[in-house]
This record gives structure tokens, sequence and C-alpha cells, in this order.
């Protein structure tokens, strides 16, 4: 709390016990979750059951041990492993609230000339339909769902796969690479890679930008 205070974010702090009511008053940007191991699907369970926070993205700080429940993983928005880096804190939360924004059609998501129609599972671009195998298409699906985000090869696989998923690292390179022979120019370099770390897709001018400013946690 400290080190977001430091950051220049707003914070509202609200113990475990306590009711959940007020963070709807209080309209945060972002949800941070800092909770005993073992409580952290019951926690997520409360705020998400309560009103004006549905969308609300949820960050979490995690053991390492918490990386093993992929089902877990898939209900955040992004996470940190403990101890947090203030500075890394500050600038992944920043990352959510300052992400360029996604157009919601529905169930589709719209960024540019490209529409994921997640209830059909497909995914066309300027009205072309992209010929895409079904781990490509979920991959591309949560990568455009979080923009301006760079996840490492270890997170894509958590958050795609899953972690029962018994595959390498490499698994998601080749998806990656697949995915961008699909796009084709200039798509294609909006799926950037991010040395040491892993992908971060980042639509250029022609998608969605996003807002400049401070946030609320």
């Amino acid at each position: 709390v400290q080190a977001l205070r430091l950051a220049g974010w707003r914070v509202r702090q609200v113990a475990k016990d306590e009711p959940l009511d007020e963070l709807a008053v209080h309209s945060p940007d972002v949800i941070v979750i800092d909770v005993q191991r073992g409580t952290l699907g019951p926690t997520i369970d409360r705020i998400r059951g309560g009103p004006g926070t549905e969308s609300t993205p949820l960050f979490a700080a995690l053991d390492a041990d918490d990386l093993k429940d992929g089902a877990l993983l898939k209900r955040l928005t992004d996470f940190c492993l403990r101890p947090a880096n203030r500075d890394e804190l500050a600038a992944r939360l920043r990352r959510l609230v300052n992400r360029p924004a996604v157009t919601q059609r529905g169930t589709d998501l719209a960024v540019g000339g490209l529409v994921i129609d997640q209830r059909g599972f497909t995914a066309t671009l300027d009205g072309q339909q992209l010929d895409l195998a079904y781990q490509e298409f979920q991959l591309l699906r949560f990568l455009v769902g979080h923009p301006d985000q760079a996840f490492s090869r270890e997170q894509l696989l958590a958050r795609v796969w899953g972690w029962d998923y018994y595959g390498g690292s490499r698994t998601v390179d080749i998806h990656v690479r697949r995915i961008r022979a699909k796009l084709g120019h200039p798509c294609a370099g909006w799926l950037h890679p991010v040395r040491h770390v892993g992908y971060r897709w980042s639509p250029e001018p022609r998608g969605a930008v996003g807002a400049d400013g401070g946030g609320r946690a």
C-alpha cells in the first residue's frame, strides 16, 4: 500500500473480512489482491459477486506454488510474485490502467480491422477470416484482450495452455510465428517480441489508443 501511494496511486485498503460494498462506490481502476495462500479463490468470488466490479481488472500478489493452479490464474488479469518489487508493481498496474482500449461488441473483441469472435472461435481481419488453429486462436484472443502487456512464455503457457500442459516454452514461439504469418503486414508487427521476457500485443495507431493519467487501486 505504501509503495502504491508513493507511486502516486489513490489507494483504498479493505481488509479481507470487511464488506466489499464500497469497492463499487470508489470505482477503482484496478483491484490489487494480497491475501494468504488458499484464500485467493474465495476472495475473487467475493469481489466478482459484488456490484460494479464485474469487469474491473484483478491484480494479485502470488507465491510460486500458486502458479500451479492454472484455473485460478485465468481468473486474474495479471499478477506478480512475492516479494513484489515496488517499481515492477507500479509499472504493471500502469499497464493495466493505461492499456489501449479494445472495443467490446457483444462477445466480440475488435481492434483496428481485427475482430475476435469469442463465441464462434473465429477471427477476421478487414473482413477476411483468418485460418487459425484452435490454440493459435486462443493465444491471439488472450493477447488481444490484454494489449500493451508483456508476458513471459511461461505466463502464456499458464494462461493459455494451462499448467497441465507438458510442452516446452518453444511452443509459444512456434504459435506466435504462425499467427504473425497469418496476420500479415502490418498487423503482424502488433505482436512484439520482448527481449528476455516474451511477447506483447501493442496495436499501432490503426487500433485503439489508451488514455493517460493516474489511477485508483
